[in-house]
């Protein structure tokens, strides 16, 4: 199985703005259009170059029984509104600067002038290098901060099998990680990376620099959680989440929440639930802020209630609370109610978090 390009294909289907840089010639427009027609998409590619600015933010007339303008579009264009569509913008350091800020509103928020493609709309760019397409330039920090920057590696495998099979090219499904339902896993990713943003001001806005496309800005950090809960639910190597961090916020934001992430791997969940493994609050809680989603996806996945199970799970946690993990607890807690209705913490369990509730409020 080739998972050469996985950090890409996760991204894509997260939802998150992507583009995809490499050489001439490197099969970077084939694969993404077969990945879409195996997600039961219909892909269209345009190139900006080849299309006048009007082709995208729509042509304007008078309506005459309305009494006002009204815009008209390209049929690809109105298509994207319907379900289960695929733009891919090819080339797109050679759009002219008039037409980059539609485009930018195309890929990063589905949206050009009142036309709102459908949800299901994956939005792609693929890029040469500027010194390697004709007329283009580079792109400009605004686009670069809104976008996924993957550099992408040559299938060559997939290239030689098609040669020696007479020039006959396949492309194996296999090869694209399938992303289902991250709703699990968003809220592990989303609170780390909150917890590690607020440790780290140094995080939460940086600028471009002149060898990495991706840099910090709160908008990205955003968007590196949904692709990380991809990445964890198809069950992606570390390679893959450092790709997707360093194409999203640089290499340097990205060492720190790889190390961060190191640091935060030190215990079981589901051994702190069954009394296995203990807590130990001298570690830091910088290194523990993982641990109560996990502890709440270890109790039981399919929700099926064990309450002495759950009971020690809610202890763990209010304890977490009670050594300075309120900000990441508080919410699990809420999502366990929500999961086992249930379930009521005995009176002393309650009294204690009722208490550590109080003092969080009163400090407020």
């Amino acid at each position: 199985m080739d998972k050469s390009n996985w950090a890409l294909w996760i991204a894509i289907q997260c939802g998150v703005s992507s583009i995809a840089w490499g050489g001439t010639g490197a099969a970077k427009t084939a694969y993404i259009q077969a990945l879409g027609r195996w997600l039961g998409r219909d892909p269209f590619t345009m190139i900006p170059s080849q299309h006048d600015p009007a082709d995208i933010g729509g042509i304007p007339d008078i309506d005459k029984k309305a009494g006002s303008l009204k815009t008209y579009y390209l049929d690809w264009m109105k298509a994207l509104v319907e379900p289960n569509r695929m733009i891919i913008i090819d080339e797109l350091t050679t759009a002219p600067q008039s037409m980059r800020p539609p485009l930018l509103s195309i890929l990063n928020e589905g949206v050009v002038g009142s036309l709102r493609f459908h949800a299901s709309t994956i939005r792609v760019a693929i890029a040469n290098p500027p010194e390697l397409a004709p007329n283009s330039s580079p792109l400009e920090p605004s686009m670069l901060n809104r976008l996924y920057h993957h550099q992408w590696e040559l299938p060559f495998e997939s290239w030689y099998t098609g040669m020696m099979n007479g020039g006959k090219f396949e492309i194996d499904p296999s090869s694209f990680p399938l992303v289902g339902d991250t709703s699990a896993y968003l809220p592990k990713w989303t609170r780390m990376i909150g917890r590690l943003v607020k440790l780290k001001p140094s995080l939460r806005e940086g600028k471009p620099s002149e060898d990495e496309h991706g840099f910090c800005s709160l908008r990205q950090w955003h968007a590196l959680s949904l692709a990380l809960a991809g990445a964890n639910q198809v069950g992606a190597d570390g390679e893959v989440y450092a790709k997707l961090a360093s194409g999203m916020i640089g290499s340097a934001g990205a060492g720190q929440l790889m190390a961060y992430l190191g640091a935060n791997d030190i215990y079981d969940p589901a051994k702190v639930i069954d009394g296995v493994e203990i807590v130990d609050y001298t570690d830091g809680i910088d290194r523990l802020v993982c641990l109560p989603v996990g502890i709440l996806n270890a109790l039981a996945p399919d929700k099926v209630e064990d309450k002495a199970r759950i009971e020690r799970a809610v202890t763990v946690l209010v304890s977490m609370g009670e050594n300075g993990l309120f900000d990441c607890v508080g919410p699990v807690l809420e999502d366990m109610r929500r999961s086992y209705p249930s379930y009521k913490m005995p009176s002393k369990l309650g009294a204690r978090w009722g208490s550590l509730v109080g003092k969080i409020q009163s400090a407020k």
